[in-house]
């Protein structure tokens, strides 16, 4: 359901300037303010557009001239003024056209002398009206306005009041006008006061007619607009991503070269020492086998030498005795003389012999320990070169690093290179050094990653911002429907309520309702209005439901009475005499007396008036005898009246005897019998003599115990009474019956006419109350529903929490980029305090490079600590080797001594013994002496063959010792070397089961032959240099791959480490949360960059075809008709104008030519934008995805050159800005000449009245196109002040006309126009008189109703002539 729209119905000022309560009513939304300057028209006017319509208060948007001259506070007091405060209230009535539905928007403003103004604002949306049911004041005496607080008080529920001025800006646009944010709201009010402004014709020129005009254009939304800035956001991010993945996989190829070398070289080296492992051992069994059958030789001499020895200790007792027997000659003492000598000799000998060995041995000692400390020497200069070389190098890094020490330590060094140097403390401070160096250089790691990683967060929050930006704005949206939808439904209810017949509610109770809308909330519970509605809905239905109940009794009644007349007709009819009311108890003693078969008579059967008696009197007589009892009474015979007497339960009856004998003598002068007849019916002697009796036992008209009179008192006894003289008699005599059955029958009949007519009535009135009933139950299910109320709060609230959620996400990402920041902050102060005590400059690539220049130096310390220290020995042992061979010389004078010594006394024990063979010669001994020498030489030899025979065995015996223990040495070697080939083993295995090398199918995976193959690539490469290579690149590149959190660890620590250990450098990633080897990270990487290429190939194609050439383009081809088809209507308008001097205006919207040769003309791209993108041809969906992707690259160099001042959306949102294709053109023509363009020197020659024509009509236009971009029920307000100037009084009236087509609500003023214009049905006209200044506005109200204008009393009745117009128009 669509709101009829809202109207501007009155405007209201109270206190303020010089009225003190004044009520301007509109007349179909329209009002004219009359009067000379200084009347007050334009502070009437500008109360409401601009300052009702947005609450800014501004000086220069006041003034219609902009002046900032008067501020609002001279409104309320001015200099002159004696008040030190005053309180004012301005306020703009709404109402809707189609129903009794009001809205009501103000502002409180408070001056206080010498103080800033203090200001509010309210609404009143319950349907209440100041002046009618709500007062801005307390009237106690005299009329004082209501403070802000009291004005809260009073509003309570049925509105709002409001502190700031952009959140009644807002409230406004959401409740009445509904524009998308509240820029565009504030941009139609900027439009308002622009067209407000006097004599709009002598400011304004042609040229600027195309900028109002085109931004008057509705251009294209961010919603329009949202499909390709998210598109764009996600080419960006992609590009970005595809940047950063391309630059990861740079790096990481270039760690992956030298890890690939690196992880070649270990497994090189791995597979070599698990194949030298294996040789080891096999040989070490092999030479086991050998050893174990040379022991077994070994003991089997041992065992040969063991008897051998036993032999010869045998042979020798037998030759000691024969030697004893045979040296008991002189020949013998000789003989031995000559073998002790030749004895000596042959030692003497043997020791020069000896002495010469240990000679020469000494001689070549010598010559080696002097070729050693040649080769030392040599050694020693290389270790000094090395040195050198050690310090130069170490010096570059050393400055590289600012470590200053390494120049002392080079200074002493070079000064002392043979003293020890304390390398511990100069080790000490390079520790230190390099400590934070690496503290450094992880501070400004982090620091790089963690402003990477603010940089992120901040692109992340832009893009939660432009998020929430939609999300606000879709709030904003909602907002507007959910208003929109309270708005409806109060109206709705109005108009509901004002279209009931019967459910009609109190205004109260519709005010309640409103607040209810107005109030309404995710808790309201619509049941509780239908409640309230359902009390009001089952009251009037038990109203209705009683009338009906009253009327079903009274039908009821009625058909009954009409049955029983009916009857009583019939009965009647058919000879039925009438006979007294009975009671139910008589009717049932009367049927007694029949059952029991007692015989009795009607007192009334039998008696008929006397013929003396008059009319009167009969009446009077007959009432007198029922009011008696006596009438209807049963005459019995006298023997009946025991049993007629005795009381029976629910019976009763009256009964006449004849009176007893005291009683006779009693008799009254004149009786009934006087009067009254016994009829034809008594012939019977004894009933006779028995009714005689009793007639004359009543007196009439005498004095008696019974006692009837002529008027119709009676007494019985003590008893008296009267009748009321209104009886007719009936009963008595067969002619009264019949009479009185006639009469019966006639009123019978009556009575029946009248119930006929009564129930007629009845069945109309149960008609009419059922229909009621119905209408009201229809009325009551007619109740307008909150469906749409609470579907619009459901979507309100779901954009609102998911809004808030966003804000929550934003306003942690906010704190994360704060903390980021201020640990940014620290992590730079740490590291500048350590830069600074380093005296390095505080950047990261310096810290890398002095890293890395301490890693190196820390190497070359290592290197350079060893090759002092090999330095120094080197100096020792040249030492030792010059104290040796100065021993040595020393040694080798006393063998030489020893020689000449040895030399001499050989010469004297050979000249001996060349004396003793002389005198041998002259005996007989040679027989002896061969014996003896037999047996001399035998013993002589025994113990060289004893010795022998020992030493063998105890070589042999040794050798199976050495055996023995080689057995067991080389037994361990094998276990050791079991364990080394196992343990080599398992090391190549691990480091092959990382697959870190390729090797080929082919290739078998022993150690031998991946060695093998490995050993042309390898070999030659040091590790060291490698590990080295491996370190600068991983840091060098390390700062790319941060997102993958790289990590450098060892592998296969938990191995036993030996003097090859097993464990090797590694480096690991993350990818998406999961560990991976780096090798696979690579391969992530190109699936990564691959897959980002295609989607930025897809988005690419997606932005230019789906987005751009498709999706907006089918906008922007919307927007372009829609235009088209706007400025056909205005030249429409325009040509149906008919002004004084005949001239006629119309616009071109004309398209412009292409700023680039790849982009095409507006018109070219129209007629593009016109057909469907699926169904262009190849060349015109090219040439059409050229032009946008040549927009696209215009956006981005104007992005750039911008250096982000201005976003690439915002540029590419203006490049897309259809309005800017096309330019107005307007072109005039006059009677009888030809259309040309309006140009600023064409619109010189024009007459006043022309030119505001010309300005006007294109003016208005802009303002239609404004308010198209609120809601279908905004009310269409505008103002102008001195309207109209300079125009004829002809194209005035087209001007009126032309507001009137435009269904403007608007308020003019002017000095001399009347607004009488046959163009115009109604219009409301204040004649606005402030004489001499004076401090007080006399107003005089007219109305034009479009034929007449008249003179009204007072402003009441202007509203009142209003409402008479629109319902006579109605109707």
């Amino acid at each position: 359901m669509m709101n009829s729209r809202w109207q501007a119905n009155k405007i209201g000022l109270i206190n303020f300037w010089y009225y003190d309560e004044q009520e301007f009513p509109f007349v179909k939304g329209r009002m004219l303010l009359r009067g000379s300057n200084g009347s007050g028209k334009s502070v009437t006017m500008q109360s409401v557009v601009p300052l009702l319509l947005d609450g800014n208060m501004s000086p220069e948007r006041l003034d219609p001239f902009g002046s900032r001259d008067r501020k609002m506070s001279s409104y309320l007091l001015e200099e002159d003024d004696g008040r030190e405060e005053r309180t004012g209230y301005l306020y703009l009535e709404l109402k809707r056209q189609n129903s009794d539905t009001y809205l009501t928007i103000g502002m409180g403003i408070r001056a206080r002398r010498g103080k800033n103004l203090d200001k509010w604002y309210f609404s009143l949306t319950d349907g209440r009206r100041i002046g009618k049911d709500f007062f801005l004041y307390k009237d106690s005496g005299e009329k004082v306005t209501l403070s802000k607080k009291e004005l809260e008080n009073r509003i309570g529920d049925g509105g709002r009041v409001i502190d700031r001025q952009v959140d009644y800006m807002e409230y406004v646009n959401r409740q009445i006008f509904g524009f998308e944010t509240t820029e565009e709201y504030k941009e139609m009010i900027d439009l308002l006061i622009q067209l407000r402004t006097p004599k709009l014709s002598k400011d304004f020129k042609p040229s600027v007619i195309n900028d109002i005009l085109s931004d008057s254009l509705q251009p294209l939304s961010d919603d329009d607009l949202r499909p390709m800035s998210e598109a764009i956001e996600n080419m960006d991010t992609m590009t970005m991503n595809l940047k950063n993945r391309k630059e990861a996989r740079q790096a990481a190829e270039k760690i992956q070269a030298v890890f690939s070398k690196y992880n070649q070289k270990l497994l090189y080296e791995k597979a070599e020492r698990c194949e030298q492992a294996g040789l080891k051992l096999e040989n070490a069994r092999t030479q086991q086998k050998e050893q174990e059958k040379k022991l077994c030789e070994c003991k089997k001499k041992i065992e040969a030498l063991k008897i051998e020895h036993q032999e010869l200790d045998a042979k020798r007792e037998s030759m000691e005795k024969e030697k004893e027997s045979l040296n008991k000659s002189d020949a013998v003492a000789l003989k031995r003389r000559e073998a002790e000598l030749i004895t000596e000799l042959n030692g003497q000998q043997k020791n020069l012999m000896e002495k010469q060995r240990f000679l020469e041995q000494k001689q070549t000692q010598y010559q080696d320990a002097q070729n050693q400390i040649k080769t030392e020497e040599d050694r020693k200069y290389e270790k000094e070169k090395e040195l050198e070389e050690l310090i130069e190098e170490m010096q570059d890094e050393a400055d590289t690093m600012a470590f200053e020490e390494h120049a002392f330590m080079k200074e002493e060094l070079e000064k002392h290179p043979e003293e020890p140097y304390k390398f511990n403390l100069h080790q000490q401070q390079f520790d230190n050094t390099k400590e934070k160096i690496n503290e450094g250089t992880e501070i400004l790691a982090e620091t790089d990653h963690l402003e990477r990683q603010k940089d992120d967060l901040i692109k992340e929050r832009e893009r939660r911002i432009r998020e929430l930006d939609t999300l606000q704005r879709k709030v904003s949206e909602l907002e507007s429907v959910f208003v929109q939808t309270q708005n409806e439904w109060k109206e709705a209810l109005y108009q509901w309520n004002g279209a009931n017949q019967e459910l009609a509610l109190e205004k109260e109770l519709l005010r309640e309702l409103s607040i209810f809308a107005d109030a309404y909330k995710e808790s309201s519970d619509f049941a509780e209005v239908r409640q309230r509605i359902a009390d009001v809905w089952i009251k009037k239905n038990g109203e209705i439901e009683a009338e009906l109940s009253v009327n079903d009794t009274e039908s009821q009644n009625t058909k009954k009475e009409l049955e029983e007349v009916r009857a009583d007709l019939a009965e009647w009819e058919n000879q039925k005499e009438p006979q007294p009311e009975r009671s139910e108890a008589v009717i049932r003693n009367r049927k007694r007396l029949d059952a029991l078969g007692i015989p009795y008579q009607e007192f009334y059967k039998v008696i008929e008036f006397g013929d003396n008696l008059e009319e009167e009197a009969c009446n009077r007589l007959e009432e007198a005898l029922l009011k008696m009892g006596i009438l209807d009474a049963l005459v019995i015979d006298e023997q009946y009246k025991e049993q007629v007497l005795k009381t029976e339960q629910g019976c009763e009856d009256h009964y006449l005897f004849i009176c007893k004998n005291s009683q006779k003598n009693q008799q009254p002068d004149r009786s009934l019998l006087d009067v009254l007849e016994l009829n034809e019916e008594v012939n019977d002697i004894f009933s006779n003599q028995r009714i005689t009796g009793i007639l004359g036992s009543i007196a009439y008209d005498s004095e008696s115990l019974f006692t009837v009179a002529e008027d119709g008192t009676y007494e019985m006894g003590v008893l008296a009474g009267t009748v009321t003289g209104e009886y007719e008699a009936g009963f008595l005599g067969t002619k009264a019956r019949e009479k009185h059955r006639q009469a019966k029958i006639e009123e019978c009949r009556q009575r029946i006419t009248e119930l006929e007519t009564a129930l007629q009535q009845l069945e109309e009135l149960h008609r009419k109350l059922s229909d009621r009933k119905d209408i009201l139950r229809k009325e009551y299910e007619n109740l307008p529903k909150d469906t749409d109320m609470r579907e619009a709060l459901r979507m309100l609230q779901a954009e609102e929490r998911e809004c808030e959620q966003l804000k929550r996400e934003s306003d942690k990402l906010e704190c994360q980029i704060r903390e980021l920041v201020e640990r940014l902050k620290e992590k730079k102060k740490k590291a500048l305090e350590i830069a600074e005590a380093l005296y390095l400059t505080c950047s990261y690539d310096i810290f890398k490079e002095a890293k890395k220049a301490a890693e190196e130096y820390g190497k070359h310390l290592i290197s350079l600590i060893a090759a002092h220290e090999m330095y120094l020995r080197s100096l020792m042992y040249l030492r030792e080797r010059k104290e040796h061979l100065e021993d040595l010389d020393a040694d080798m004078e006393q063998i030489r001594y020893d020689l000449q010594e040895l030399q001499k006394e050989i010469r004297r024990k050979t000249e001996e013994q060349t004396s003793i063979q002389e005198q041998l010669r002259l005996t007989d001994y040679e027989e002896i002496k061969e014996r003896l020498d037999a047996c001399i030489n035998w013993l002589q030899e025994y113990p060289e063959q004893l010795r022998v025979c020992v030493s063998r065995q105890t070589h042999e015996e040794d050798e199976v010792g050495q055996l023995t223990l080689r057995l067991d040495e080389n037994q361990k070697k094998i276990e050791e070397y079991e364990k080394k080939t196992k343990y080599f083993s398992e090391c190549y295995d691990m480091e092959k089961a990382l697959h870190y090398v390729e090797i080929p199918k082919e290739i078998p995976e022993d150690a031998a032959h991946i060695r093998s193959y490995l050993e042309s690539d390898v070999k030659a490469l040091d590790k060291d240099s490698v590990i080295r290579d491996l370190n600068k690149v991983y840091f060098e590149n390390r700062g790319f791959l941060t997102d993958y959190h790289l990590m450098q660890n060892e592998l296969f620590t938990e191995e036993e480490q030996t003097e090859f250990p097993a464990k090797r450098l590694d480096i690991s990633a993350r990818y998406q949360g999961v560990k991976i080897s780096f090798a696979s990270l690579l391969l992530h990487l190109e699936e990564d960059i691959t897959e980002l290429e295609n989607l930025i190939k897809d988005g690419d194609r997606e932005l230019f075809e789906d987005i751009l050439a498709n999706t907006v383009s089918r906008k922007i081809r919307g927007k372009i008709n829609s235009s088209n088809t706007w400025v056909q209507k205005m030249n429409s308008l325009m040509n149906g104008m008919n002004t004084s001097s005949g001239l006629k205006l119309s616009l071109r919207w004309r398209s412009k030519t292409a700023e680039q040769e790849d982009q095409l003309d507006t018109k070219e791209l129209v007629e593009l934008l016109k057909k469907d993108y699926r169904l262009m041809s190849e060349d015109e969906a090219a040439r059409l995805s050229a032009h946008f992707r040549s927009k696209v690259a215009e956006a981005r160099r104007n992005a750039k050159d911008s250096a982000g001042m201005v976003s690439f959306y915002q540029i590419m949102k203006d490049t897309l800005d259809y309005r800017k294709w096309f330019e107005f053109q307007l072109f005039s023509q006059k009677n009888g000449e030809r259309q040309k363009e309006l140009t600023n020197s064409v619109f010189g020659t024009f007459s006043g009245g022309e030119k505001a024509m010309s300005m006007y009509v294109p003016l208005f236009s802009a303002v239609v196109a404004k308010y198209q971009g609120g809601r279908e029920d905004a009310p269409r307000l505008i103002s102008l002040d001195e309207a109209f100037a300079g125009v004829d009084n002809k194209n005035i009236r087209d001007m009126f006309r032309l507001m009137t087509e435009f269904r403007f609500d608007f308020i003019i003023n002017s000095q001399v126009l009347w607004g009488d214009c046959d163009t115009l049905d109604a219009l409301a006209i204040y004649q606005l008189i402030r004489p001499g200044n004076a401090k007080f506005v006399t107003v005089m109200p007219y109305l034009w109703n479009g034929h007449r204008k008249e003179l009204l009393e007072h402003e009441e009745e202007v509203e009142q002539r209003g409402i008479e117009l629109g319902q006579a128009e109605g109707v």
